[in-house]
């Protein structure tokens, strides 16, 4: 029967097998010089981040965030909760703390200065009655000496301001410095470095919590410098074994310049830390912080890289029987990555750490398709007995075209994520593309180059180890083999029905966003973690803010229609479950109102008349974040117990029901959302209305290059289907699992499908030729397949699995998440394509004699494959 694909697959190899096998040396020569020079590209990639990539810039939440952002702030938040260990904080030691930390946020490069806040600035004041009319002022006056006198007047002042449960813990044994962070640095327009960012907030910890200081002190004279100048302080000891080659940065000096040294140029003193306070805790939380722990623990995750490459290459040496061989497509797949690595940086990009797992996921799909060459080549070389050279070009030609199908279906499946409209995921999509292409060239060039070059020190003990290993195999292959029965496949395919079904059922309860408290990309038991459940414990706010801007008329704020409904807004809200509390200027105008009235609770309410409102709003100016220059637009502040997506769905549907409530004449427009948690919300509703037209390309991109391939139903069938039913038992494992769908696992899951379609394409591309080319029955056909390529897809999904499993004893928690669902879909990606595409096959694919092959004695069928 004659292949239609034979005339392209011909002229593909007639093309490029004389590039690759007829000037090997100078081929090698080629991609050596593109390896040293990407290799030196990757060496400059940073790793780094920015807020603005997690936003869903087309968004109506995001156009409010980004068209109120410098009137009420934006979502990028660092609240750092210095708390009392025993006792309250009216005492001198700590308020003598809480100056110094409050200073020392406020001088951290990239805090917007103006939005810092704590007892101690000037933006924070308190209101009284006072015989002869009212008085205000500094919670904390300019003048205060930590006097005894001194303190109790501090803390008359936090009760008249009502600042408990916001900059004072409720129990008044902590108290808050609030900040906002900037995108970029507004003079020189340089975006802000969020991990440096990071690991300053981690020294102002350390400045007050840390009995050591260490000083970098110059040895020698660097001009302007003076030898024995202190070029920066950190609070925990930084000599170890690198430190002399290690780069840092000096503090900046008066005309805000830095300077960089190396370990070798300074001498490091230990002293005592003047500022050690023992007596009390720093708590720090905020993306910028949260991001910087996620950096620091990617050093870990690249350590578990190394043991990946190391675990790959002791298992492939079990299953090639030579080191030799082993170490050659493991050299290509992680010369892959390290392509990538190259390419990303060339492209002007630098490597997310929510993207840190995109190197496993090259060096992943690379061993997939390096084991599937190598074991031809194996077969090659021990069953018919070639040299390196002849089973090299042997292998190619049999595997290029179905490589590159399987290359291609990935590179198109990944390109549908590009869909989803918030930059990190497009990030994502493009680094796994371009690893892609690393792969084309490493994996399809330079392995089989490789390979004509590989010598055997005894080739008898080499074929004897292949064999032996087939023979092990040969009962499984021939037990696999029964499933092309058609009363068999027909079982497995109810089976597979019934499984479906299930995946479906409990995938319904599966949720877009976090289904846990703090950062679900870290431990639960992590440093910010922990600081995150403290500061939620202790005060009445966190970082989870939800802000709804109410858009009425000029001079709103006097106008007891539009705050009167604000505050009937706030309240709804605060008695809705989620909401821990909230803050908006009504809220405060009733206080002001009432110490008007002398306290007296009758009054606690909001004046009708626009004079007595007048009053009320003057000592909150525009600064305070609370309303705009012309008071049209107020935000009211919705603080939140967590950012779970429960917690968010409930708190939106909340504030969409009372908008519907509205008649259409109301005063105000109430309008979502800004806070962080706005921006989460944003990111769950881009999320849950891509998410089926993405998985919806996705198949379609990927059916679409199966059809391509092999041009038939029966293919887009045997390989499409297995696939599809793994990733819906996927979803339903990451319901047991409590995993949601979020940015930092919507690609890897993705990708992940990517990688399983390569077994399916691998086996049938086998299978089709045997019964369509060969004419062989089925059960034989089937059973030739599994020896030729079956034993590399159970070991390339095993070896997979075994390297990712190693995962589980990371530090990010989102890593051990990915490791548990992607062993599941490697092994299961196998499994199906093993199990369910010879059942369908069975259906499906009939050679043109079918039944003369059904007629031929069954000891045929049975018969042994040598």
């Amino acid at each position: 029967m004659h292949d239609s694909r034979s005339a392209f697959a011909q002229a593909f190899v007639r093309l490029t097998e004389p590039l690759i096998f007829s000037r090997r040396r100078l081929t090698l020569a080629v991609l050596a010089i593109i390896t040293v020079f990407l290799g030196w590209q990757a060496t400059h990639l940073r790793v780094e981040t920015g807020f603005d990539k997690q936003l869903p810039l087309g968004h109506p939440y995001i156009g409010v965030y980004k068209q109120y952002q410098k009137e009420f702030g934006g979502a990028n938040v660092t609240l750092v909760a210095l708390r009392q260990k025993e006792g309250d904080i009216y005492n001198a030691s700590f308020m003598r703390t809480l100056r110094a930390l409050t200073d020392a946020v406020y001088f951290t490069p990239g805090m917007d200065r103006a939005r810092v806040s704590s007892i101690f600035t000037p933006d924070v004041r308190y209101l009284e009655v006072v015989e002869g009319g009212f008085a205000g002022g500094n919670v904390v006056p300019a003048d205060f000496q930590p006097t005894p006198e001194s303190l109790q007047r501090v803390r008359a002042n936090i009760d008249k301001a009502g600042i408990v449960g916001r900059l004072i813990a409720n129990d008044h044994g902590g108290a808050m410095v609030f900040s906002e962070l900037l995108e970029r640095d507004p003079v020189t327009g340089v975006k802000l470095d969020y991990i440096d960012t990071a690991h300053r907030l981690e020294e102002v910890r350390g400045r007050f919590t840390s009995a050591q200081r260490y000083d970098y002190v110059l040895k020698q004279d660097a001009p302007p410098l003076k030898a024995g100048a202190v070029l920066r302080s950190v609070y925990h000891d930084p000599r170890g074994l690198l430190f002399a080659l290690r780069k840092f940065d000096a503090a900046p000096d008066e005309t805000g310049a830095v300077r960089s040294f190396r370990g070798w140029q300074v001498e490091v003193r230990e002293q005592a830390n003047p500022d050690y306070n023992p007596d009390v805790e720093v708590h720090i939380i905020g993306f910028t912080k949260a991001v910087g722990d996620i950096a620091d623990s990617a050093v870990e995750v690249f350590s578990f890289f190394g043991l990946t490459v190391l675990l790959v290459w002791l298992l492939l040496w079990r299953y090639c029987g030579s080191p030799k061989v082993a170490l050659l497509p493991l050299a290509c797949g992680v010369l892959a990555v390290i392509w990538e690595l190259g390419l990303l940086h060339m492209v002007g990009l630098a490597l997310d750490p929510f993207a840190v797992l995109m190197p496993f996921i090259v060096l992943a799909i690379s061993t997939s398709h390096g084991i599937q060459i190598t074991s031809f080549w194996l077969n090659e070389v021990a069953d018919n007995g070639l040299p390196p050279l002849e089973a090299a070009v042997a292998t190619y030609r049999r595997l290029v075209i179905p490589g590159l199908s399987a290359l291609a279906t990935n590179f198109i499946g990944f390109g549908t994520i590009l869909l989803i409209p918030i930059d990190i995921i497009r990030e994502m999509a493009i680094n796994a593309m371009l690893g892609l292409l690393a792969i084309v060239l490493c994996k399809k060039m330079l392995l089989p180059c490789l390979l004509t070059f590989a010598t055997v020190k005894d080739p008898v003990k080499f074929r004897a180890h292949q064999q032996a290993r087939d023979r092990q195999f040969a009962p499984i292959w021939r037990m696999l083999s029964g499933l092309t029965a058609k009363p068999v496949a027909a079982a497995v395919l109810v089976a597979a029905a019934l499984l479906w079904g299930w995946g479906e059922w409990v995938a319904r309860d599966l949720k877009i966003g976090e289904l846990h408290a703090g950062v679900p990309e870290l431990r639960p038991d992590s440093r910010y973690n922990l600081d995150s459940a403290a500061v939620v414990r202790d005060f009445s706010i966190g970082v989870d803010v939800l802000k709804v801007v109410a858009e009425g008329k000029t001079d709103g704020c006097i106008d007891h229609s539009i705050v009167s409904l604000m505050d009937r807004f706030a309240w709804r809200m605060e008695n809705t479950p989620g909401v821990q509390s909230t803050l908006s200027l009504p809220k405060l105008q009733q206080k002001v109102f009432n110490s008007y009235s002398e306290s007296n609770p009758k009054f606690n309410t909001l004046p009708r008349e626009s004079g007595a409102l007048v009053i009320t709003v003057q000592p909150f100016p525009s600064s305070t974040g609370l309303l705009n220059e012309d008071c049209s637009a107020m935000p009211v502040l919705v603080f939140t117990r967590d950012h779970k997506a429960e917690t968010i769905d409930t708190i939106v549907a909340a504030v969409n029901q009372f908008v519907s409530e509205l008649p259409e004449d109301a005063p105000v427009k109430f309008r979502l959302a800004t806070g962080n948690v706005g921006v989460m919300a944003a990111a769950n509703d881009v999320i849950k209305d891509t998410e089926f037209s993405v998985l919806l390309w996705l198949f379609v991109g990927i059916g679409i290059c199966v059809l391509a391939s092999f041009r038939s139903i029966a293919g887009l069938v045997c390989v499409l289907v297995p696939l599809a039913l793994v990733h819906v038992a996927s979803y339903a494992v990451m319901v047991y699992l409590e995993i949601g769908i979020k940015i930092s696992n919507l690609a890897v899951a993705a990708f992940a499908a990517g990688i399983g379609v390569d077994y399916g394409i691998y086996i049938y591309s086998v299978l089709e030729e045997n019964v369509l080319q060969k004419r062989m029955a089925l059960r034989q056909a089937y059973e030739n397949t599994l020896h030729q390529t079956g034993k590399a897809v159970i070991f390339t999904a095993l070896t997979l699995a075994a390297t990712v499993c190693t995962w589980l004893f990371s530090g990010l928690q989102f890593q051990v998440d990915m490791g548990i669902l992607l062993t599941m879909m490697f092994v299961a990606n196998a499994v199906a394509a093993v199990v369910l595409l010879p059942a369908f096959a069975a259906f499906l694919l009939r050679p043109a004699a079918a039944a003369a092959a059904d007629a031929a004695p069954s000891a045929a069928a049975g018969s042994q494959v040598t």
